[in-house]
């Protein structure tokens, strides 16, 4: 029985599966693939044929593209429990735009794109929900974008250290930076020593206080008037 999976719970919670019927899911998980990948490996390659979407069960990979002059651009950190390459499959250019790299010990499974869109295309009241989930994901990329667009880069920072935190009611709160700096900056298109000058500017100021990759800040509503 294709449901004794350890990883089917994890599968089936996902927007992206729970309104299929059980027979599509079992459809789908009887052609998927399991991956077991170290730190620092590539899973695809910008501009490669797209024809499998990936799930993260657990680990981080990171997304990125290069640029015409080389540089690379951090777009998006997946974390355990969430899809990347899935907006390929509805692209008439099936290729991917990003490149994903592992950014720790990662394990993750993929399906195949034709074999979803033929579930969905049976299944239309799948597909429906699965086009809300997607829409969701695209307010919240405009909301970054506006957030690189319209911000500083000491309120991109700020705004980054609010958005670690699970209670935003608290004032004083610690947080432990969930990547390196490098990829903080990349993410927040700012060089890696203009967020050291950020960081030491803000400590000195005591908004924040460093101790490696944790941050005591003993004032949000100080923190947040950097917005003002």
């Amino acid at each position: 029985m294709l449901f004794t999976h350890p990883a089917v719970a994890t599968i089936l919670q996902h927007p992206f599966f729970k309104n299929l019927a059980q027979a599509e899911q079992e459809r789908l998980i009887a052609q998927s693939t399991e991956q077991d990948c170290d730190a620092g490996e590539l899973l695809i390659r910008q501009g490669q044929a797209a024809e499998r979407f990936f799930l993260v069960l657990k680990g981080r990979v990171k997304l990125y593209r290069i640029s015409a002059d080389g540089q690379e651009k951090v777009v998006e950190i997946i974390q355990a429990g969430q899809t990347f390459a899935e907006a390929v499959m509805f692209m008439q250019r099936s290729e991917y735009p990003v490149c994903a790299e592992t950014l720790e010990r990662v394990q993750l499974i993929s399906f195949p794109n034709r074999l979803m869109l033929t579930l969905l295309q049976e299944n239309p009241q799948a597909c429906l929900h699965l086009l809300g989930h997607m829409s969701m994901r695209l307010h919240q990329r405009l909301g970054e974008l506006e957030t690189l667009t319209l911000q500083n880069a000491t309120q991109r920072f700020a705004l980054y250290l609010i958005q670690q935190l699970d209670d935003r009611a608290q004032e004083t709160v610690d947080i432990e930076l969930p990547l390196p700096k490098r990829l903080i900056a990349a993410r927040l298109s700012m060089q890696p020593e203009t967020l050291s000058r950020i960081m030491a500017r803000l400590n000195q100021d005591g908004l924040i206080a460093m101790t490696g990759r944790n941050i005591h800040i003993p004032s949000i509503a100080r923190l947040l008037e950097q917005f003002a």
